[in-house]
């Protein structure tokens, strides 16, 4: 059975949601994974054992992560093995995204970014699990937040009505409901997080220093090898 780890990363001008998808088997290796990979940095560099790996706090030097203020190369080195021990265990990944301010340009009364990005995601992981989950319904889990029962809510729609647009699916290689769960109890979750926010500021960030080019395209190499979809919506 495969299990699909979803999660967003947004800005004022885009928004992205990603899927991380593997059977447990494969999911248990890159608990393996991220467990050895904090067993080395944690008397390195003073992190906290149980450190959540999440892009954001582990590029900007926050959160778990403030040991490594300022110490960027460090800091993208821990985030290539992270982005490593997954690709090594065989995790697929899916991305999907709007263009925000040109959505808001073309339409009056534009639907909410996270309800186009989640219904177009969700069409192609049915289309994965269709193809890869063995006859068996994929299970999503997403992390905890404030709006999770309008998402369920949409999410039932969706296999009642259909999706909206011209792929529209009732989405029946999904498995409902969708589940969620603390993000800092998931390497799935932490591993979909960390490959969405490099994947969102690969297609979004324009301009960057030479030394900055060179880490995101030293860890997207680390993902688009392992990536069977990824597409930016820009009406």
């Amino acid at each position: 059975m495969l299990i699909a780890y979803v999660d967003e990363s947004y800005d004022h001008d885009t928004y992205f949601i990603g899927a991380a998808v593997a059977d447990e088997a494969t999911w248990e290796l890159v608990a393996e994974g991220f467990e050895a990979v904090r067993q080395r940095t944690t008397p390195r560099h003073s992190v906290p054992a149980n450190a959540e790996f999440h892009g954001h706090e582990l590029m900007g030097g926050r959160g778990d992560w403030r040991a490594l203020r300022g110490k960027h190369r460090e800091a993208a080195g821990i985030y290539a093995a992270a982005l490593q021990a997954s690709l090594d265990a065989g995790v697929r990944y899916l991305f999907r995204g709007v263009d925000v301010r040109r959505l808001n340009a073309r339409y009056a009364y534009p639907r909410p970014p996270h309800s186009i990005v989640l219904s177009h995601l969700l069409e192609r992981l049915n289309d994965y699990s269709r193809a890869h989950g063995g006859g068996q319904q994929t299970i999503v889990v997403a992390d905890q937040i404030a709006t999770q029962e309008q998402h369920q809510a949409q999410f039932e729609d969706y296999q009642r009505i259909g999706t909206d647009g011209y792929r529209s699916s009732t989405l029946a290689n999904i498995s409902s409901p969708i589940n969620f769960a603390d993000s800092r109890l998931s390497p799935g979750l932490q591993a979909v997080d960390m490959a969405t926010y490099i994947h969102r500021r690969a297609e979004t960030v324009v301009n960057q220093h030479p030394r900055a080019q060179a880490t995101t395209d030293r860890l997207t190499s680390l993902i688009y090898p392992a990536t069977v979809h990824r597409w930016v919506w820009r009406p």
